[in-house]
Protein backbone atom coordinates (compact mmCIF):
# COMPACT_ATOMS: atom_id res chain seq x y z
CA UNK A 1 0.00 0.00 0.00
CA UNK A 2 1.26 3.50 -0.86
CA UNK A 3 2.03 5.58 2.23
CA UNK A 4 2.48 8.88 0.36
CA UNK A 5 1.94 10.05 -3.20
CA UNK A 6 5.50 10.38 -4.48
CA UNK A 7 7.40 9.88 -7.71
CA UNK A 8 5.27 8.03 -10.24
CA UNK A 9 2.12 8.75 -8.23
CA UNK A 10 2.67 12.53 -8.49
CA UNK A 11 3.50 12.29 -12.18
CA UNK A 12 0.48 10.09 -12.88
CA UNK A 13 -2.01 12.31 -11.06
CA UNK A 14 -0.65 15.50 -12.64
CA UNK A 15 -0.72 14.03 -16.15
CA UNK A 16 -4.22 12.63 -15.63
CA UNK A 17 -5.62 16.05 -14.80
CA UNK A 18 -3.71 17.68 -17.66
CA UNK A 19 -5.26 15.13 -20.00
CA UNK A 20 -8.72 15.81 -18.57
CA UNK A 21 -8.38 19.49 -19.49
CA UNK A 22 -7.09 18.97 -23.04
CA UNK A 23 -10.55 18.95 -24.62
CA UNK A 24 -12.05 21.81 -22.54
CA UNK A 25 -9.08 24.05 -23.33
CA UNK A 26 -9.19 23.27 -27.04
CA UNK A 27 -12.94 23.89 -27.04
CA UNK A 28 -12.44 27.20 -25.23
CA UNK A 29 -9.71 28.52 -27.51
CA UNK A 30 -11.50 27.53 -30.71
CA UNK A 31 -14.70 29.17 -29.47
CA UNK A 32 -12.93 32.45 -28.71
CA UNK A 33 -11.01 32.20 -31.98
CA UNK A 34 -14.26 31.82 -33.92
CA UNK A 35 -15.61 34.95 -32.21
CA UNK A 36 -12.43 36.86 -33.08
CA UNK A 37 -12.61 35.81 -36.74
CA UNK A 38 -16.32 36.70 -36.83
CA UNK A 39 -15.51 40.19 -35.57
CA UNK A 40 -13.18 40.61 -38.55
CA UNK A 41 -15.39 38.89 -41.13
CA UNK A 42 -18.93 39.45 -39.79
CA UNK A 43 -20.69 38.51 -43.03
CA UNK A 44 -18.76 35.42 -44.06
CA UNK A 45 -16.42 33.07 -42.21
CA UNK A 46 -13.24 32.16 -44.13
CA UNK A 47 -13.14 28.52 -45.21
CA UNK A 48 -9.82 28.06 -43.38
CA UNK A 49 -9.69 30.69 -40.63
CA UNK A 50 -6.45 31.43 -38.86
CA UNK A 51 -6.00 30.02 -35.37
CA UNK A 52 -5.09 33.32 -33.77
CA UNK A 53 -4.86 31.90 -30.24
CA UNK A 54 -2.06 29.44 -30.95
CA UNK A 55 0.39 31.53 -28.83
CA UNK A 56 -1.83 30.94 -25.76
CA UNK A 57 -1.90 27.19 -26.31
CA UNK A 58 1.85 27.06 -26.88
CA UNK A 59 2.62 29.08 -23.73
CA UNK A 60 0.17 27.00 -21.68
CA UNK A 61 1.65 23.68 -22.82
CA UNK A 62 5.15 24.90 -22.03
CA UNK A 63 4.48 25.45 -18.31
CA UNK A 64 1.30 23.49 -17.60
CA UNK A 65 2.87 20.39 -16.05
CA UNK A 66 5.25 22.22 -13.72
CA UNK A 67 2.60 24.70 -12.56
CA UNK A 68 -0.09 22.10 -11.99
CA UNK A 69 2.19 19.71 -10.14
CA UNK A 70 3.24 22.52 -7.81
CA UNK A 71 -0.39 23.60 -7.29
CA UNK A 72 -1.29 20.07 -6.12
CA UNK A 73 2.02 18.96 -4.59
CA UNK A 74 3.22 20.51 -2.34
CA UNK A 75 1.03 23.63 -2.28
CA UNK A 76 -2.05 21.76 -1.06
CA UNK A 77 -1.37 18.06 -0.57
CA UNK A 78 2.00 17.29 0.98
CA UNK A 79 3.84 15.21 3.52
CA UNK A 80 2.57 12.64 5.96
CA UNK A 81 1.02 13.19 9.37
CA UNK A 82 3.92 11.65 11.24
CA UNK A 83 4.31 12.08 14.96
CA UNK A 84 6.77 11.13 17.70
CA UNK A 85 6.82 7.43 18.49
CA UNK A 86 5.35 6.98 22.01
CA UNK A 87 7.67 4.03 22.50
CA UNK A 88 10.71 5.98 21.34
CA UNK A 89 10.05 9.77 21.65
CA UNK A 90 13.57 10.70 20.55
CA UNK A 91 13.60 8.31 17.62
CA UNK A 92 12.26 8.62 14.09
CA UNK A 93 8.73 9.96 13.71
CA UNK A 94 6.06 7.39 12.85
CA UNK A 95 2.68 7.34 11.15
CA UNK A 96 -0.34 7.87 13.44
CA UNK A 97 -2.55 4.86 14.20
CA UNK A 98 -4.61 3.81 11.20
CA UNK A 99 -2.27 5.41 8.65
CA UNK A 100 -2.24 4.90 5.73
CA UNK A 101 -6.00 5.42 5.68
CA UNK A 102 -7.62 4.81 2.26
CA UNK A 103 -10.12 7.60 3.05
CA UNK A 104 -8.07 9.96 5.22
CA UNK A 105 -9.93 13.00 6.65
CA UNK A 106 -6.68 14.94 7.13
CA UNK A 107 -5.14 16.95 4.27
CA UNK A 108 -1.74 15.43 3.62
CA UNK A 109 0.14 13.78 0.80
CA UNK A 110 -1.31 10.28 1.05
CA UNK A 111 -3.52 8.77 -1.65
CA UNK A 112 -6.28 8.38 0.95
CA UNK A 113 -6.24 12.12 1.57
CA UNK A 114 -6.51 12.82 -2.17
CA UNK A 115 -9.52 10.50 -2.30
CA UNK A 116 -11.23 12.03 0.73
CA UNK A 117 -10.68 15.60 -0.47
CA UNK A 118 -11.27 14.90 -4.15
CA UNK A 119 -13.72 17.84 -4.56
CA UNK A 120 -11.01 20.16 -3.21
CA UNK A 121 -8.44 18.52 -5.49
CA UNK A 122 -10.68 19.09 -8.52
CA UNK A 123 -11.09 22.75 -7.63
CA UNK A 124 -7.34 23.19 -7.11
CA UNK A 125 -6.75 21.83 -10.61
CA UNK A 126 -9.52 23.92 -12.16
CA UNK A 127 -8.42 27.12 -10.46
CA UNK A 128 -4.79 26.65 -11.48
CA UNK A 129 -5.79 25.92 -15.09
CA UNK A 130 -8.12 28.91 -15.22
CA UNK A 131 -5.62 31.34 -13.68
CA UNK A 132 -2.79 30.01 -15.87
CA UNK A 133 -4.73 30.59 -19.08
CA UNK A 134 -5.97 33.99 -18.01
CA UNK A 135 -2.47 35.12 -17.01
CA UNK A 136 -1.17 34.18 -20.47
CA UNK A 137 -4.03 36.09 -22.12
CA UNK A 138 -3.35 39.26 -20.12
CA UNK A 139 -2.33 42.36 -22.13
CA UNK A 140 1.42 42.82 -22.09
CA UNK A 141 2.43 39.17 -22.18
CA UNK A 142 4.37 37.86 -25.17
CA UNK A 143 1.46 35.66 -26.19
CA UNK A 144 -1.00 38.55 -26.04
CA UNK A 145 1.31 40.81 -28.04
CA UNK A 146 1.63 38.18 -30.78
CA UNK A 147 -2.12 37.64 -30.89
CA UNK A 148 -2.71 41.38 -31.01
CA UNK A 149 -0.30 41.81 -33.93
CA UNK A 150 -1.97 39.04 -35.93
CA UNK A 151 -5.47 40.20 -35.05
CA UNK A 152 -4.76 43.80 -35.97
CA UNK A 153 -3.21 42.68 -39.24
CA UNK A 154 -6.35 40.72 -40.06
CA UNK A 155 -8.69 43.48 -38.90
CA UNK A 156 -6.98 46.41 -40.61
CA UNK A 157 -5.67 44.77 -43.77
CA UNK A 158 -8.65 42.69 -44.74
CA UNK A 159 -7.30 39.27 -43.84
CA UNK A 160 -4.33 37.10 -44.74
CA UNK A 161 -4.96 37.15 -48.51
CA UNK A 162 -5.27 40.92 -48.71
CA UNK A 163 -2.22 42.87 -49.85
CA UNK A 164 -0.77 44.57 -46.79
CA UNK A 165 -0.28 48.32 -46.89
CA UNK A 166 0.08 51.23 -44.53
CA UNK A 167 -3.48 52.49 -44.01
CA UNK A 168 -2.26 55.96 -43.03
CA UNK A 169 -0.14 56.34 -46.16
CA UNK A 170 -2.88 54.99 -48.43
CA UNK A 171 -5.74 57.07 -46.99
CA UNK A 172 -3.94 60.32 -46.29
CA UNK A 173 -3.07 62.21 -43.14
CA UNK A 174 -6.54 63.75 -42.91
CA UNK A 175 -7.93 60.28 -42.18
CA UNK A 176 -5.59 59.72 -39.22
CA UNK A 177 -8.20 60.23 -36.44
CA UNK A 178 -10.61 57.79 -38.07
CA UNK A 179 -7.85 55.22 -38.55
CA UNK A 180 -6.73 55.56 -34.94
CA UNK A 181 -10.29 55.11 -33.73
CA UNK A 182 -10.61 51.98 -35.84
CA UNK A 183 -7.36 50.61 -34.47
CA UNK A 184 -8.38 51.35 -30.88
CA UNK A 185 -11.80 49.78 -31.40
CA UNK A 186 -10.14 46.59 -32.67
CA UNK A 187 -7.75 46.52 -29.71
CA UNK A 188 -10.61 47.06 -27.27
CA UNK A 189 -12.55 44.22 -28.89
CA UNK A 190 -9.60 41.88 -28.55
CA UNK A 191 -9.00 42.87 -24.93
CA UNK A 192 -12.65 42.21 -24.10
CA UNK A 193 -12.64 38.78 -25.71
CA UNK A 194 -9.39 37.77 -24.02
CA UNK A 195 -10.93 38.76 -20.71
CA UNK A 196 -13.66 36.17 -21.32
CA UNK A 197 -11.34 33.18 -21.14
CA UNK A 198 -11.95 32.58 -17.45
CA UNK A 199 -15.78 32.72 -17.42
CA UNK A 200 -15.99 30.78 -20.68
CA UNK A 201 -13.80 27.98 -19.30
CA UNK A 202 -16.02 27.89 -16.22
CA UNK A 203 -19.11 27.39 -18.41
CA UNK A 204 -17.42 24.70 -20.48
CA UNK A 205 -16.53 22.90 -17.24
CA UNK A 206 -20.12 22.98 -16.01
CA UNK A 207 -20.22 26.27 -14.12
CA UNK A 208 -22.34 29.36 -14.66
CA UNK A 209 -19.59 31.67 -15.90
CA UNK A 210 -20.26 34.03 -13.01
CA UNK A 211 -17.81 32.59 -10.49
CA UNK A 212 -20.61 30.74 -8.70
CA UNK A 213 -20.00 27.00 -8.18
CA UNK A 214 -22.94 24.74 -8.91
Amino acid sequence: MLIACEGDCIVGITNAFLSNYTHPIETLLHKINTELISSIHPNQQPSSPKFLLKPILSAYNKDAYQRLQYAIFPSNFHGKCQQPDPANPNGPRVNPPGCPNPDCPVICGTPGSLVHFFPKLRYVVYNETRSHLQSIATPGTNAYKEIERNYMSEALNGGANHRRRDPIASMGGSMLPRIRRREQAAKDKLRSMMGNLSPELEKICGGTGTGQIR
